[in-house]
């Protein structure tokens, strides 16, 4: 009970929580999320390495294909992440583009982890860089609407 209390009394006289985006902001916000989200993601990949030397060390080792397993399910949901957001076409075209990249990479991983095949796993890392310019360009997008 006691923690209870705390934890209610803490939150009073705090920082003001950042309000919610006006609804006709709100696809803005949630592109500018799923672009963040994908960009990490992107980055995630690197565990997986940029030679088969490395790729087979990733795919071998628990914590590298747990870490791995995680980014590349994000990836493969990249189509209904961007759906999720209902942002206009001029802002999903380069989302769609990335998307393309990202699924093939997560394809491109499946077959890695499944097979233990480490040049799988390095062209999944290259597969999901190849989506960074679009995303960059979608984040661009989104902001530059008034």
């Amino acid at each position: 009970m006691a923690l209870a209390v705390l934890l209610v009394a803490s939150g009073c006289g705090g920082p003001a929580a950042t309000p919610a985006p006006a609804p006709h902001r709100l696809w803005q916000a949630n592109v500018l999320d799923v672009v963040r989200q994908l960009r990490v993601d992107v980055a995630g990949t690197a565990v997986g390495g940029d030679t088969a030397r490395d790729a087979r060390r990733a795919l071998r080792g628990t914590s590298g294909l747990y870490g791995l397993l995680i980014v590349y399910s994000d990836l493969g949901g990249c189509r209904a992440m961007v759906a999720a957001a209902e942002a206009p076409a001029r802002v999903t075209r380069p989302l769609e583009a990335a998307c393309a990249h990202l699924q093939r990479a997560a394809a491109l991983f499946a077959r890695a982890a499944q097979h233990d095949d480490a040049r799988a796993l390095v062209h999944a890392t290259r597969e999901a860089r190849l989506a960074e310019p679009d995303l960059v360009s979608a984040a661009a997008a989104a902001r530059s609407t008034a």
